[in-house]
């Protein structure tokens, strides 16, 4: 489902009231990368800074009651580079360049053992986590799927294109991206003059560029289009063989029969899917992520497997491949439908689909237990699965779970749950065998873990 950008209302009273410029010295960062600037005297109010780094003595305005703006950096730290991007320093999408990808590695690792030291997922003092080597990405062109904003300038009677600035509604226009690939914002430019009328850019909500088996460009639109801008994209689609795909609010529709784009698995498997389905942006990462799953989940044919939030079928296929059988369970109806016919289209036949309610999915939704369990769920987590984990029997719960997250502080409330059930009353079921940082999103304060548990017994 589409998620559209909703900036952040800002409380102009406030502001007003609060904004000052102060010096300080930044004395760490937290989970979304912000300088963290601990308060003197007798309120030591706290504020979060995005941009500095640990030691570094900056100058920031404040523009709420927690947080600031950074305006100079007075005393740099050694660990800051210049930021490879020209436009980093009005783009939103990027925030993290500013230090080498090996700082941002690190400093990922530890925000997730803090996170589940925090969480009670494991105590510092007593034990170590089992940290495997990360999975590392290309630190720039890795993005496979890009969102631009887009607006009309009536009085220029120009079309707008671009990133949005940090919680704005200002768009910094651009003509290519570090992180994309190269074809992405190449194919955009060429279909700049085609939109760049009124008949379109009017009716121009944001677009969508992705790239898998080809280039494809989802156009999101607020009202229908005549039939002369219909006409223009349909020559220009046909000149560049780059699918166009248009989005409404209740309708997605293929410009002249495009075909579906696809997606490959890990065993030359075609994953077939539609424009605004979930896709992980990093393709080179994704294709190590499911492998490392596999090898982590050590599938037998003998074994059923739960995959959970399996959208259309990126683990599930590769794991139906390896086990008895896999019931892939999605809350949204349409991806689960495409994961069969993902499954039909590659002659797997062993794997089922659900559509269910993931937040609120019970045992009897599920029929048998299975041996191994999968989740890749978004940044709100699993807690409705943790729950379903809690309420089975003991003998019905996996032998072995690999847990994929993007939110850190997420994926430890869920493991806090699986470390709190015990069957004896004395220790945890489940521990952590192994785990490692994922580099899906080089450049950014983003974090993706990979958490291997099995059961003790």
């Amino acid at each position: 489902m589409a998620q559209f950008f909703k900036p952040q209302k800002r409380n102009k009273s406030v502001s007003k009231t609060l904004s000052k410029t102060l010096r300080a010295q930044v004395s760490a960062l937290d989970h979304q990368a912000r300088a963290v600037i601990r308060g003197e005297g007798s309120k030591k109010q706290t504020r979060f800074i995005m941009g500095a780094l640990p030691g570094e003595v900056i100058q920031y305005k404040t523009t709420g009651k927690h947080s600031g703006t950074l305006e100079r950096i007075l005393e740099p730290s050694a660990d800051r580079r210049d930021a490879p991007c020209k436009y980093y320093d009005q783009c939103g999408g990027c925030d993290f360049q500013h230090v080498a990808e090996s700082y941002q590695l690190g400093h990922k690792q530890q925000v997730v053992e803090e996170l589940f030291q925090k969480f009670g997922v494991f105590d510092s003092a007593t034990e170590s986590l089992p940290w495997q080597a990360p999975l590392v990405s290309e630190p720039t062109r890795y993005r496979r799927r890009v969102r631009l904003a887009t607006r009309w300038l009536g009085k220029e009677q120009k079309l707008l294109i671009g990133f949005r600035e940090a919680q704005s509604h200002q768009i910094v226009a651009v003509d290519d991206c570090l992180v994309a690939d190269e074809g992405l914002l190449q194919a955009v430019n060429r279909l700049y003059p085609v939109l760049n009328t009124s008949s379109i850019a009017t009716k121009l909500g944001h677009l969508e560029a992705i790239r898998t088996n080809k280039p494809v460009i989802l156009l999101r639109i607020t009202d229908s289009l005549p039939k002369d801008a219909l006409q223009s994209l349909g020559s220009w689609q046909a000149e560049h063989n780059i699918d166009i795909w248009l989005q409404s609010e209740n309708e997605l529709t293929p410009l002249n029969n495009a075909g579906l784009p696809f997606d490959t698995s890990i065993d030359g498997d075609k994953l077939y899917f539609q424009p605004g389905d979930f896709l992980q942006v990093n393709g080179g990462i994704n294709e190590r992520m499911v492998q490392q799953a596999i090898d982590w989940l050590a599938p037998e044919k003998t074994q059923r497997v739960y995959d959970f939030f399996a959208g259309i079928g990126n683990f599930s296929i590769p794991l139906a491949r390896r086990s008895k059988s896999v019931l892939a369970v999605e809350g949204v109806y349409r991806m689960a439908k495409q994961t069969l016919s993902n499954a039909e289209a590659n002659g797997l036949n062993n794997l089922t689909p659900l559509s269910a309610d993931l937040n609120d999915i019970s045992a009897s939704d599920l029929k048998n237990p299975a041996d191994l369990w999968c989740l890749d769920p978004a940044r709100p987590g699993a807690e409705g699965v943790m729950t379903l984990l809690k309420k089975l029997k003991p003998e019905q719960r996996p032998s072995r779970i690999v847990y994929v997250s993007c939110a850190p502080d997420t994926l430890a409330r869920d493991l806090a749950i699986i470390a709190g059930l015990k069957s004896d009353k004395k220790s945890s079921d489940y521990r952590i065998t192994k785990l490692c940082t994922v580099d899906m999103f080089p450049q950014t304060h983003h974090i993706e873990t990979m958490v291997c548990l099995e059961r003790a017994s």
